[in-house]
């Protein structure tokens, strides 16, 4: 996936990217490096696909910082791994609790990755509005692949920040200096709220945007780059949104609507791709069997508290020759993390078997827990695990043992994917994670950005 819209789109991502205004463009025209106004005024096809291209790298993180910090920041957090960084121990001291996150470090690059992202998205919907060669579909196709990218990464940034809340409101691009007049920080239930309205509002114009899109999806989306399928991934992300709201009615209508196939294949779904190509990433997640330098080495509880048999743990994680020790930890860590077989091995945006799962909360919460249960199986069997009447006879019309047995399918399944951090803290079970050191603690949020504090205090609204 080459990106060459990156270069050209790189200022004004951010509503705090620049203090310069938006529409300050260079007025001499190079073809090899055209200005962002060119394509913000009646774009071709071609720059309408660079855009569209590069928005989804940029959804998928241009740099390990995006989506691998993401990932290895919740997954810490959540103690499914510890990421043994053998020349930065903010890794072990910052993240892990012994002193506090510092606002202006490295681990708030995220943040700023995903608000890039909405940024670059938001600009893509924009430059499509003056497209004349567009008809009418098609625009609705751009603001819908927008707005499902934009519900995406924002809900990424506010389960990050937590009770911090996010910014919801920003300018609209058409006024000169609106860039730098973003809106307040809102609670995280109002940034929820906004996010779940922005997944409706792209859901309902996928639903208008005929049959095709007029920019091209890479391979991660083959089933699902047309308008009528990528809505059903619009679908599945508005599922993640309302069951971060606790609406489980909300939850299973969006869910019935998304791709989730309880009879079919657990792995269907949009990814992530990756290649060694040049302008291309390839995947952060992955590394060598025993690296030394920055192994994300596995937290012991995963291996010792797995049911017998489960087979998503040997496909997961993977023994190291030599133990991995961490200074101020007295464990030995004798597995690593190894879902991914090579650099260039995709990664799930989102796929059925989290579908199947989070269909099987909603029917907890919701009553039926028969439909639960049925689909818990669904998921235990791909494990290679028995079913809950013979494995856990207990569980059976238990509505609080069968939100444990969700949450722990959830630990297996999702391992490792920014879930269980967020899991714990939204079933208010942070204290039930591990501490492996006097000093640690688990944080139920990251701190709000310096640079967000400091705009604040100069820009009091």
């Amino acid at each position: 996936m080459k990106l060459t819209i990156k270069t050209i789109l790189a200022s004004g991502m951010m509503f705090l990217a620049t203090s310069c205004t938006f529409f300050e463009v260079e007025k001499v025209i190079d073809p090899n490096n055209p200005s962002l106004e060119s394509f913000l005024s009646n774009p071709t096809l071609a720059q309408l696909d660079q855009m569209g291209v590069g928005v989804q790298f940029a959804m998928r993180g241009t740099l390990e910082t995006v989506m691998g910090d993401f990932y290895r920041i919740t997954g810490s957090f959540g103690r499914e791994i510890y990421h043994s960084a053998a020349t930065d121990n903010r890794w072990q001291t910052e993240i892990l609790g012994t002193r506090p996150v510092d606002p202006a470090g490295i681990f708030n690059q995220p943040y700023n990755g995903f608000a890039q992202t909405r940024r670059r998205a938001e600009l893509f919907a924009k430059s499509a509005e003056t497209a004349t060669i567009l008809t009418e579909q098609e625009k609705q196709g751009i603001r819908g692949f927008a707005n499902t990218v934009k519900a995406y990464v924002m809900l990424n940034q506010v389960n990050l920040q937590g009770s911090n809340g996010i910014r919801i409101a920003f300018n609209d691009l058409s006024a000169p200096g609106d860039m730098l007049k973003p809106g307040p920080f809102v609670s995280y239930e109002q940034a929820l709220t906004e996010i779940k309205r922005v997944a409706d509002l792209g859901a309902d114009q996928l639903a208008g945007a005929g049959s095709a899109f007029a920019f091209t999806l890479t391979s991660g989306y083959n089933n699902f780059n047309t308008p009528t399928n990528y809505r059903k991934f619009n679908r599945a992300i508005a599922a993640r949104v309302a069951m971060y709201q606790k609406d489980w009615a909300g939850m299973a209508k969006a869910l019935s609507e998304s791709f989730l196939d309880l009879n079919g294949s657990l792995t269907a779904g949009p990814v992530f791709t990756y290649s060694t190509a040049a302008g291309d990433v390839t995947n952060p997640f992955f590394k060598v069997a025993n690296d030394a330098n920055r192994p994300d080495i596995l937290q012991p509880l995963f291996l010792t508290q797995a049911e017998a048999g489960d087979t998503r743990v040997t496909s997961k994680t993977r023994p190291r020759s030599t133990p991995r020790l961490i200074p101020t930890m007295t464990i030995s860590f004798t597995h690593e993390a190894g879902q991914y077989a090579s650099n260039t091995t995709s990664a799930s945006i989102i796929r059925n078997e989290e579908l199947v799962l989070m269909y099987a909360e909603a029917m907890v919460q919701t009553g039926n827990l028969s439909e639960a249960v049925k689909a818990l199986d669904i998921v235990r069997g791909s494990a290679g695990l028995q079913a809950l009447a013979t494995a856990k006879p207990s569980t059976i019309g238990n509505k609080d043992a069968l939100i444990d047995e969700v949450l722990n399918q959830r630990r297996y399944s999702l391992f490792f994917e920014g879930h269980r951090w967020f899991d714990m803290r939204r079933y208010n079970r942070l204290d039930k994670l591990p501490l492996d050191a006097a000093s640690h603690q688990v944080y139920d949020k990251m701190p709000r950005l310096q640079s967000e504090i400091d705009w604040d205090a100069r820009n009091p609204q």
